[in-house]
């Protein structure tokens, strides 16, 4: 909690602490936009994924609560903060999103049913969830620096400019820090995703990754409902088999050294994952 406070009074300090902005929401399509967005997509170039071979664990392993379905950039897990299974200290959850926050990720994505979207969290939280949204943006903030002192000082802009004696030094490179995206796409727990939602979220992924955001998509434990996600994006962006993705996400998985449990968790779900593949006419 201290290394909290002292984040929080360096991002006071620096002028890029701001106030809790609107969660971005996954919303629904239709079914002509989410083909044209497809569209767009399949001209984009694709981050590479790493080949199913020997280093395989090591290019996708993470830590023993996350790990990489797309190398720098898509990573799948628990719940990121305080929960009432395993993280249940604010200093362990502080430790947890700065490792997150750290490699760049840009955005979160929640797929609980069982906690609301994060700007609607109470501070207390619910049945033991505690909201990260705004210690991630404190972290965030301190991670991105100091801006230009003519920002932190409010007194050159080019308005001023006009009216005040030239600049003494030369103009410094321009400022553009990280801002976090917060989505809410929630799925009961050990549950299925509906079609069309499912549709539309992995649609708003897929255009998310190809403008470059990094993406930490979560359920509780980052096996059930992520993993399902996780295995159904992979098949529509890359054309890969129901085999492949399962084993990409099964081995991925298993970096995090979890009593060799499965993901995706229950038979249900990964029969779904089979089914969406061959309605892809995989």
């Amino acid at each position: 909690m201290q290394a909290l406070q002292q984040r929080s009074a360096r991002a006071r300090a620096f002028g890029t602490a701001r106030p809790l902005r609107k969660v971005h929401l996954c919303k629904a399509s239709s079914p002509a936009v989410v083909t044209a967005q497809s569209a767009r997509a399949a001209a984009a170039t694709l981050p590479s994924l790493p080949a199913l071979d020997g280093s395989y664990e090591t290019n996708v392993a993470f830590t023993e609560f996350a790990n990489w379905l797309i190398p720098g950039t898509l990573m799948v897990g628990r719940y990121p903060y305080v929960e009432p299974s395993r993280c249940t200290r604010r200093e362990l959850g502080e430790q947890q999103l700065e490792r997150i926050l750290e490699t760049g990720v840009t955005t979160f994505v929640s797929l609980q049913a069982e906690v609301p979207a994060q700007e609607e969290m109470k501070l207390s939280g619910k049945s033991g969830f505690l909201p990260y949204k705004a210690t991630a943006d404190l972290i965030r903030a301190s991670l991105n620096g100091p801006p230009p002192m003519a920002i932190v000082e409010g007194l050159r802009n080019p308005m001023l400019d006009k009216y005040l004696p030239a600049r003494k030094r030369p103009e410094q490179q321009p400022y553009h820090p990280i801002e976090l995206e917060f989505c809410h796409c929630p799925i009961e727990d050990l549950g299925l995703p509906e079609k069309g939602p499912l549709a539309t979220l992995i649609a708003d992924l897929e255009q998310r990754i190809l403008a470059g955001e990094k993406l930490y998509v979560h359920c509780w434990g980052g096996r059930g409902r992520a993993g399902t996600v996780g295995a159904c994006l992979l098949a529509h962006m890359y054309g890969l088999s129901a085999e492949e993705v399962l084993e990409r996400v099964q081995r991925s998985f298993d970096t995090r050294q979890d009593g060799g449990r499965r993901s995706p968790e229950t038979d249900e779900q990964l029969e779904f994952v089979r089914a969406y593949v061959a309605g892809l006419g995989r």
